[in-house]
């Protein structure tokens, strides 16, 4: 059996991004690049490799990067998405360590549970993947469907810094 021929489904982090009923993102690795999942079209049948909640999408490596690391960015900085752009941007990381980032004034470690204390559910110091920002995010997560049919009607975005973002390939509408 070839890599990456059988797919692992996601969850989606950010319920308003769901899409159609009963289908929901993929990990398959043998149709997507990394950092890539297979996300469900608007269509029946159709699909999409896009980045993964978190990461975004870098048009001159046409890659996927976790968001405040190094990734395509020169030593000593990290990837960012500018509140006034779709397109990420190399900045200074004022820590120094590819997984060290600001919090609170302080470095601190991506994906550490220290700074966010003994909470339950546990959370990590993460990306968010709903802000693209660091945050305390929950590591543990009520198991939902992540399609359901209370949505059906609203208008839903790509996420932010999401390949079909950057395309001007997220268009808002009604879905039906």
């Amino acid at each position: 059996m070839d890599r990456g021929s059988i797919g692992f489904p996601e969850s989606e982090e950010n319920p308003n991004f769901e899409n159609k009923p009963n289908r929901q993102p993929v990990f398959l690795p043998s149709m997507c690049p990394t950092n890539e999942l297979y996300y469900p079209g608007d269509q029946q049948y159709d699909w999409i490799c896009d980045c993964r909640p978190g990461y975004l999408y870098h048009p001159a490596t046409d890659a996927c990067w976790l968001a405040y690391q190094r990734g395509p960015c020169p030593k000593g900085q990290y990837l960012v998405l500018p509140k006034t752009s779709v397109i990420p941007v190399c900045e200074i990381n004022p820590c120094i360590g590819d997984n060290l980032v600001m919090w609170h004034e302080k470095c601190e470690t991506l994906g550490s549970f220290t700074p966010c204390g003994k909470t339950y559910p546990a959370s990590a110091l993460w990306v968010n993947a709903t802000t693209i920002t660091i945050d305390c995010v929950k590591i543990y997560m009520e198991i939902e469907p992540r399609f359901s049919q209370d949505n059906i009607g609203e208008q839903v975005l790509c996420p932010p810094g999401c390949k079909r973002s950057i395309k001007s390939q997220c268009v808002p509408g009604p879905r039906s």
